[in-house]
């Protein structure tokens, strides 16, 4: 088995060859990125060749690629890798949209990705973890409106982004300022800040635009009333997500709590029992990294008919949010040696 990485020295791109050491142990890499250069990770050396390699008439032909880039990279080297026989799922936002290339939250909807699809596209870091809790309380309950605000770690703005932050919060913080001055007003060390790239003209952001699109679109509920406030926290990783949801039925929070709990009926989820949300936090979701971490289910006190309750979400976003969800959706092609890692049928 021949496996591609575009995009193989990024963040994403880095926990993507971890995973696949666990999940085709025996599989032969061939690594990607901007330019020719070496990558060492976890004590182990890799060559890295430049992405335009690519385009060469003798470039490497294989089974399985992953992409992990911006948009108009994906937009120039997805068709070649396709051209190439690889089977590929891509990170960007390029074909999300595109309703011939299906969107897929492994355990939500993989089943839609069979041997005739070659193309699938990643969903965006807090769309995972947020359906993945949805999707098993739509079955019992139906769903009908979600409003989600996201507080989002600073490794999904990518890797540059990530040691600027870190550098920032190192020297910020050995000023002990209490007020926090000497922090950049618009960093994101010591902050809290809008998530705003690209904020149109209705003032959502594309980050919150995502989140309403491609949750109707993974749960198959094109009407779905969404709404979504997405924001940046000095955190290095980890993405945290309160949900207020409200059903078609009235809803049993004791019942939801045992749906959570089950892995039958919800895959990939880890349910947290307790009010106060113990465990649910961001340095909690990377030692769980795989999982979406669910908690801190409580009624909505406002709503008269027990429809609605509110709910907390936390997913690594690296991994859950990212190369794991790729690598689950893979093994609906190639069966993973790693149970952890098998996306159910």
């Amino acid at each position: 088995m021949r496996i591609c990485i575009l995009g193989a020295t990024g963040l994403v791109g880095r926990e993507t060859i971890t995973l696949i050491a666990r999940a085709w142990p025996g599989a032969t890499l061939a690594l990607f990125a901007s330019r020719d250069q070496e990558l060492t990770l976890d004590g182990k050396s890799y060559e890295v060749l430049g992405a335009s390699r690519l385009e060469a008439q003798d470039a490497p032909r294989g089974d399985l690629a992953f992409v992990a880039l911006d948009d108009e990279h994906s937009k120039r080297y997805v068709p070649r890798l396709l051209d190439l026989g690889y089977r590929v799922i891509d990170k960007s936002n390029t074909y999300r949209t595109d309703p011939k290339v299906p969107l897929v939250a492994a355990g939500v909807n993989t089943s839609i990705v069979d041997d005739s699809v070659r193309l699938v596209a990643n969903p965006n870091c807090t769309t995972i973890p947020l359906t993945l809790a949805l999707s098993p309380l739509r079955r019992e309950f139906g769903l009908s409106a979600v409003t989600v605000s996201t507080y989002q770690a600073v490794s999904g703005a990518g890797i540059a982004a990530l040691d600027a932050f870190l550098g920032d919060a190192r020297d910020g913080y050995q000023a002990l300022d209490r007020l926090g001055s000497p922090f950049k007003l618009a960093g994101y060390a010591g902050n809290t800040v809008p998530h705003n790239g690209g904020t149109d003209e209705s003032g959502f952001s594309s980050e919150e635009r995502k989140l309403i699109f491609e949750s109707r679109k993974i749960l198959a509920m094109p009407e779905l009333g969404v709404s979504a406030q997405c924001c940046r926290v000095a955190v290095a990783v980890g993405h945290y997500e309160n949900a207020w949801v409200t059903f078609e039925r009235p809803v049993d929070v004791e019942r939801a709590a045992s749906i959570l709990s089950d892995p039958a009926r919800s895959p990939f989820v880890k349910y947290l029992p307790g009010a106060a949300g113990e465990g649910l936090s961001a340095l909690h979701c990377v030692q769980d990294r795989d999982l979406a971490l669910v908690g801190r289910i409580r009624p909505d006190a406002r709503d008269r008919d027990r429809k609605s309750i509110c709910l907390t979400v936390v997913g690594d976003n690296l991994r859950l949010g990212a190369a794991t969800n790729a690598v689950r959706i893979a093994t609906r092609w190639f069966q993973s040696a790693d149970r952890d890692l098998q996306a159910p049928s």
